[in-house]
């Protein structure tokens, strides 16, 4: 089974946002324990305890808790965590990700349809070119946007979506978890932040060490849609 876990970074209705993001990461269920272990341990490592949630902009800003840790601290955090995802892809990690002009129309729908599209793909390309059993099943942080993930895949696994492509290799509509209890969701959103950096800030600073780890055949790159 393909775990599709994501979140998204960037506010839609914030009259002064460039852009909005949903991305997250690809995996299997028996790398998730070790995707635990590694955040931990480099929580421990630069900060002595685990028991902190891994979200990128309060941890970059010095927000809350993290007022109390240096910088330097909190940006080797972000930095090793993607450098852990750089280090095993596509092991572990192959990601994706969509990024939506916010004078656009429909941008929530839009990323979700990217998202999702971009998965079935390559759940199909599993099937096709490497004779895999392969079913997916999207994992989001929890939104206020449940109930409509929920009704857009259903919409998109019968009757297809604005492409009219089915979502046919999909095992169970979209599940939401807190984000404090999941180290990979913690994940997808240091990713999703990373790319919202890039395209809102034009801020290379995490984004230029996974731009490589996005779903990709040969030289041609699925993963990432920039729209």
């Amino acid at each position: 089974m393909y775990l599709l876990y994501a979140d998204d970074s960037g506010v839609v209705s914030d009259p002064n946002g460039k852009v909005s993001v949903l991305a997250g990461f690809v995996t299997t269920e028996i790398q998730t324990y070790w995707i635990q272990k590694a955040v931990d341990d480099i929580m421990l490592k630069h900060i002595g305890r685990t028991d902190l949630e891994l979200h990128a902009s309060p941890i970059r800003s010095g927000k809350g808790v993290w007022r109390t840790f240096p910088k330097s601290k909190r940006e080797d955090i972000l930095k090793d965590c993607l450098l852990y995802i750089k280090d095993n892809y596509p092991r572990q990690f192959i990601l994706f990700g969509a990024v939506i002009n916010n004078k656009s129309e429909n941008v929530p729908e839009n990323l979700f349809t990217q998202l999702t599209s971009r998965f079935d793909k390559f759940l199909k390309r599993k099937y096709l070119k490497h004779n895999e059993s392969a079913r997916g099943l999207t994992i989001f942080d929890k939104t206020k946007m449940e109930n409509q993930y929920q009704n857009w895949s259903k919409i998109y696994q019968t009757m297809g979506n604005c492409w009219k492509e089915k979502l046919n290799n999909f095992a169970e509509v979209p599940l939401f978890l807190d984000s404090t209890m999941s180290r990979s969701i913690q994940m997808a959103d240091l990713i999703a932040f990373s790319i919202f950096r890039k395209f809102e800030y034009d801020d290379d600073t995490y984004f230029s060490i996974i731009q490589d780890c996005f779903d990709k055949e040969k030289t041609q790159q699925h993963g990432l849609y920039v729209g």
